[in-house]
């Protein structure tokens, strides 16, 4: 009888332990699933057009409730501004539309990748249906980093060489990024440049905006005729003159065809042996 006993509490006791396991589960599930994302501020980067370079394109969220957001988008011109509303799920599928002052109607379709700290990336693609048809240009802009006015930044400002390689033992190439000052004191943690890559003999080069934070977090997005590229790196400043800054991390390389590439890049400051 003692042994029954026994076995019961020890069966009850295992119950209990999986029922508490079980609802700790659920309730951070519950958690993560009821967060909702920070849609707003200022959004820049690039939209592609037939022409070559790439466009700016700007949206700004003003307001948002819960998951749904309100804001302003500004695509290249002669197109006007446009009032847009939209939402974004809690995976990152962030879904927006608009009116045009001419009528027409603009969908945006794109993915949101959140670094932290205010820096997010918006990838996706815009439909603007027009008259005669529609355009669907690949579309990707760039939240920075929100400022700390009590954080010193790094100035990441320079020419930075070295190389990239795939994840699947792909091709190893080339990188070779110039980057601006940030723009003080406006957008103190933003700044702009190019960037070349050299795979398989075959060079690109894309225009650059990226983002940077008092830790040296390093994010980035560069855009082409050809594709896009996204980088997600640190800026290492040695504290004394011997060593050169370094930028190293990974990369997503996509391109227009439907080819992607994904892998690490080491970078470091370049100085020129001219006299």
């Amino acid at each position: 009888m003692k042994v029954t006993i026994n076995r019961v509490r020890i069966l009850f006791a295992a119950l209990a332990f999986c029922l508490i396991a079980a609802i700790g589960v659920l309730t951070e599930r519950l958690a993560t699933a009821s967060t909702i994302q920070d849609m707003r501020g200022v959004w820049d980067g690039f939209v592609q057009t037939e022409s070559d370079p790439p466009q700016p394109f700007r949206t700004e969220i003003t307001g948002q409730e819960n998951r749904r957001f309100t804001g302003l988008t500004s695509p290249p011109e002669p197109v006007q501004p446009i009032a847009i509303e939209g939402t974004v799920s809690a995976s990152g599928k962030v879904n927006f539309q608009g009116q045009s002052p001419d009528g027409s109607h603009t969908v945006g379709k794109t993915d949101l990748t959140d670094f932290g700290g205010g820096a997010a990336i918006l990838n996706g693609g815009l439909t603007r249906f027009v008259n005669d048809g529609f355009i669907v240009p690949c579309v990707l802009v760039m939240r920075p980093f929100t400022a700390d006015p009590s954080e010193l930044l790094p100035n990441p400002a320079g020419r930075y060489v070295g190389t990239l390689s795939s994840n699947d033992a792909g091709p190893t190439g080339q990188i070779d990024m110039v980057l601006g000052a940030p723009p003080e004191p406006i957008r103190p943690t933003s700044f702009g440049g190019t960037v070349e890559v050299v795979i398989g003999g075959q060079a690109h080069t894309y225009q650059l905006l990226g983002t940077i934070n008092g830790e040296g977090r390093f994010i980035a997005i560069a855009h082409t005729s050809a594709g896009h590229m996204i980088l997600d790196a640190v800026l290492a400043s040695p504290p004394d003159l011997v060593q050169p800054a370094t930028i190293s991390g990974v990369f997503t390389l996509e391109f227009h065809d439907g080819s992607e590439y994904e892998g690490a890049f080491e970078t470091e400051l370049f100085r020129s042996t001219a006299s």
